[in-house]
């Protein structure tokens, strides 16, 4: 059937009587001579009759509308908050909802299957079943895949069929009971938009369409698909859609891959005609009264969100433990970072690092830095495992191990990041004894021995070397603890694991005891803290329940390189090492010069730093003042600094600081 042939026999349809050539000439725009020629045309074909006859009716059936598909899945980014609490398709604009109005419309046109594709906020559009009748379709993939996911949804729908947007506004009605052609319907823009512009036609047909233009055309969203558009479309889409690509795109790109195979009419809207909303401000510009029912939308919604789910209120006392921070590069003495920098070896992966190692995962049958640890450390592999930085492992134990109720015995003073772990399960925290002599910290073995017995506490937490004092625990007093508290879990924590000699034989204690886990990191002796690599060792027993908390796929392989390169250049370490150590000896000596001020002794890079007759909190305040940064901690209310070891020249101005600042006071 030509078009013009359709457009009279349509309107004729429209007409529901007597053919009058005036009235057709109005409805379609040809001339009184031309209608009267497709008549006559017409009724040589017995397509008319007086009126439509059957075989006319038959031929002009090929034409019409079988439903329409309304997409209404997407998150309406650009419409947030708003878009949050309601849909765009379910924005009441000028007392009624988009989509409500759409289907009204399309129901009024005379088509009865109308299927919607939902899936942000899906259970919002559900009461249009019972109201409309509606067919709801549930885009899956909505929140992760392009408007194409929609219409893959839906695609066994697919006939000839409207494709519209839920969140279009309609003027008048453009939707018809019979539909000759696919069309997409357009509106033109004189100044430049971010829109997909019709560069091309082929008669009235689009030929190309490009992302963005001016003094254009460009696609609204709203489109008619024929069955012959429909099944090209359909054979496309279902060879393509398992690209991941593929499902990334926007209707409108899949149908630009595949233009000259799906010719598409355009057809002019004017915004008499239709208004498009991407934005809130945009609906307020058409209807001003939107603007109240947005602010009362939002109002409700934060009134609601005042009354939380219990899931939520309980934690509304838990306080998320925050490192200190800071935007300078120097001076940083307060987060015991190791300042004297990892071996030039792991800089040196950089160098070989290739494009596949940014967009693969790791899913060799082995660990490398595994089997380097390993070997380092004569451990079983099975014994090991990584985590991507130590603090991130312990959280991890502390999530596999704890349940409300349960309780955990920590050191104080200590690093208060274990505290805070178990209050955020509902746990109690209590603390054995960290004391101190003249010059030594020492944790009180004893205390912990009588708390573990009185307490039963689920978790065992041992830092040694010690953090925030520096002392250590010797193997046998581990052991010991280990063994009397068997159905207590022993955290031991060696971050700081390398500056001093090892005394703790790990190996034995994780192959003879299953309530040992012992965590380390790579960022504090090898110095390489932002790579976050955390590794530990465990009984191989027990090492898969721990295992439910690590990260699903293995830690950065350019991180794990370089620890591996780091693992390889002892040398350096030794060396590094003793250079910590000879700064560490002369600083502490110079601040014991200083009357009453005391150093403790440190097996690890940092000092603790005690002023019997000086104002910590001030002298904290003068050092940053002059580019250091410190760290206090409350040793029974006794502020107390720490102090990491850094390079001679950054401690020479540390201890002046500290002596002028110290002596000024008296």
């Amino acid at each position: 059937m030509k078009v013009e042939e359709f457009n009279v026999l349509y309107a004729i349809h429209r007409q529901q009587g007597d053919i009058v050539l005036e009235q057709i000439a109005q409805r379609t725009g040809y001339e009184i001579g031309q209608v009267a020629e497709i008549v006559d045309e017409l009724k040589k074909k017995d397509w008319l009759n007086g009126g439509i006859t059957e075989s006319g009716y038959a031929s002009l059936n090929e034409y019409k509308v079988d439903n329409a598909i309304i997409m209404a899945a997407g998150f309406g980014l650009r419409s947030l908050p708003l878009s949050r609490i309601v849909p765009k398709g379910l924005y009441v604009v000028k007392g009624e909802a988009l989509i409500e109005r759409q289907i009204r419309q399309l129901m009024e046109a005379g088509i009865k299957e109308i299927i919607v594709v939902v899936g942000y906020l899906k259970e919002q559009f559900q009461y249009l079943k019972e109201k409309y009748g509606v067919i709801i379709v549930e885009n899956d993939d909505y929140y992760r895949y392009n408007n194409i996911s929609s219409i893959y949804a839906a695609k066994d729908y697919l006939k000839n069929s409207f494709i519209c947007c839920s969140d279009n506004y309609f003027n008048i009605n453009v939707f018809e009971e019979y539909v000759y052609d696919s069309y997409y319907s357009c509106k033109y823009t004189e100044e430049y938009a971010e829109e997909y512009c019709v560069t091309g036609m082929d008669g009235d047909y689009i030929s190309e369409i490009h992302k963005g233009g001016s003094n254009a055309w460009y696609t609204i969203g709203e489109a008619y698909f024929s069955k012959r558009f429909s099944k090209t479309f359909l054979k496309y889409l279902e060879s393509e859609y398992a690209y991941p690509e593929t499902k990334r795109m926007l209707w409108d790109d899949f149908h630009i891959r595949h233009i000259e195979e799906l010719p598409i009419l355009l057809v002019k809207y004017s915004d008499d005609i239709v208004q498009e909303f991407d934005t809130v401000e945009d609906v307020i510009e058409f209807d001003p009264k939107f603007r109240q029912y947005r602010d009362r939308l939002l109002e409700e919604d934060a009134k609601a969100g005042r009354r939380m789910p219990d899931i939520f209120v309980k934690y509304d006392d838990v306080e998320r433990y925050n490192s200190a921070v800071t935007d300078q590069h120097t001076g940083r003495l307060h987060l015991n970072e190791n300042t004297f920098g990892p071996s030039r070896r792991c800089l040196d992966v950089l160098k070989d690092v290739k494009i596949q190692d940014l967009y693969e995962y790791d899913m060799a049958t082995k660990d490398f830095l595994v089997e380097e640890i390993s070997s380092a450390f004569s451990i079983p592999e099975d014994d090991i495992y990584i985590h991507n930085g130590s603090a991130e492992l312990i959280k991890s134990v502390f999530s596999i191990a704890l349940e409300r109720g349960d309780c955990v015995l920590v050191s104080d003073p200590g690093w208060s990041y274990y505290a805070s772990l178990a209050k955020e399960k509902f746990c109690d925290v209590y603390c054995y004894d960290v004391l101190k002599d003249d010059y030594t910290y020492y944790m009180d073995v004893e205390d912990i021995v009588k708390k573990a017995k009185k307490y039963r506490p689920k978790i065992i937490v041992i830092t040694s070397p010690h953090n925030p004092t520096g002392c250590k625990m010797d193997g046998q007093a581990v052991e010991m603890i280990v063994k009397e508290n068997p159905e207590s879990l022993v955290l031991l924590d060696e971050a700081y694991w390398g500056f001093s000699e090892e005394d703790i034989d790990v190996r034995r204690l994780v192959e003879t005891y299953s309530n040992i886990i012992i965590s380390r990191t790579f960022s504090k002796y090898y110095g390489l803290a932002n790579m976050r690599v955390g590794y530990g060792f465990c009984n191989a027993k027990v090492k898969h329940i721990f295992g439910l908390d690590l990260p699903l796929f293995r830690e950065s392989s350019i991180s794990r390189r370089m620890a591996v390169a780091a693992i390889h250049d002892k040398d350096y370490y030794e060396e590094m090492n003793q250079e910590l150590n000879e700064v560490k000896t002369w600083f502490m000596d110079e601040l014991n010069k200083i009357p009453s001020v005391r150093a403790f002794q440190s097996c690890s890079n940092f000092v603790a730093v005690k002023a019997e007759h000086a104002d910590m909190q001030r002298v904290k305040e003068i050092l940053k003042e002059n580019g250091i940064l410190i760290r206090l901690f409350n040793d029974k209310e006794e502020p107390v600094a720490r102090i990491a070891i850094s390079d001679r020249e950054t401690m020479e101005k540390t201890v002046q600081l500290m002596k002028s600042c110290i002596e000024g006071e008296k």
